[in-house]
């Protein structure tokens, strides 16, 4: 039997063989990550970073918007039938500015929706009772001491109409509420148009709205419980409550360059000014 060992050669020519492969391997799977990466990117159009800073950009334009007037991303020239031929397909109905020292401060703009259908005669007579109404009351009252303002903008895209009211309520010594009501509606079909319609719309599945929702939530979430250990008296959040559900949405509306605003204005049931907006 012949037996033959390898010299120092052989060996580390075997050795620079095997470094050489782990190193090609180890390039290989770098150059496979980032190709990924970049078709990832190509395919949905727009980086992450730049995804990111659109979104802020928008959660930073909210406050911004209520300027009390129709913004028309696209042409206003639908075939509707209008309740006064006069005004535009959302106008100010009732405008308030009133000033009594120990009773009220009063500075309301409400919008009413110029269409003459049944369904846009609900969403008015909402607004009537929600808004109007509740300026009315304060007329009426003395030595309460009541803060009230009460703005809008609208949206006209996609053919779709979309209102959203904010008002600011201050009764006394109780703390002030931010409150917020949508309204959409398809001007097409003649019909409300719901949070899934607007999903469908922008080509956004439930899951993956839900774990935008969910993700953006249990991070401010955590940021509130840090704040509180300060001694900060901010809204308790709980990313597990059943609001947060894609079926429980409620307030949400189509802005400029079709960005999907979803509102969780906490001052609509309780007395507090804040609110979460998420951005799809």
């Amino acid at each position: 039997m012949n037996v033959r060992l390898e010299d120092n050669y052989e060996k580390n020519k075997k050795l620079k063989i095997i470094y050489i492969s782990i190193i090609s391997v180890c390039i290989l799977a770098v150059l496979i990550t980032v190709i990924v990466q970049i078709v990832t990117n190509i395919d949905s159009n727009e980086p992450p970073s730049a995804s990111n800073e659109r979104v802020n950009k928008y959660k930073d334009m909210f406050n911004e918007i209520f300027e009390n007037k129709v913004n028309y991303l696209e042409n206003n020239s639908y075939r509707i039938d209008r309740i006064d031929s006069n005004q535009e397909i959302v106008y100010t109905g009732y405008r308030d500015k009133n000033n009594k020292i120990s009773d009220y401060n009063l500075d309301v703009n409400i919008p009413y929706i110029n269409i003459q259908n049944e369904v846009i005669k609900g969403f008015n007579d909402e607004i009537r009772d929600v808004f109007e109404q509740k300026a009315k009351d304060i007329l009426n009252t003395q030595r309460q001491n009541i803060i009230y303002s009460v703005n809008y903008c609208a949206y006209v895209t996609n053919n779709i109409l979309s209102l959203v009211i904010r008002s600011n309520l201050k009764e006394g010594e109780n703390p002030a509420r931010d409150i917020i009501q949508t309204y959409n509606y398809d001007l097409i079909n003649q019909q409300e148009v719901s949070f899934e319609d607007l999903l469908e719309l922008k080509s956004v599945s439930r899951l993956d709205a839900s774990r935008t929702i969910n993700a953006e939530i249990k991070e401010i979430e955590n940021e509130v419980k840090n704040m509180s250990e300060l001694g900060y008296n901010l809204y308790p959040r709980n990313s597990n409550d059943e609001i947060y559900d894609i079926d429980n949405i409620s307030e949400y509306f189509i802005g400029e360059d079709n960005a999907l605003y979803v509102i969780f204005a906490y001052g609509n049931q309780n007395n507090t000014s804040e609110m979460d907006i998420v951005v799809l």
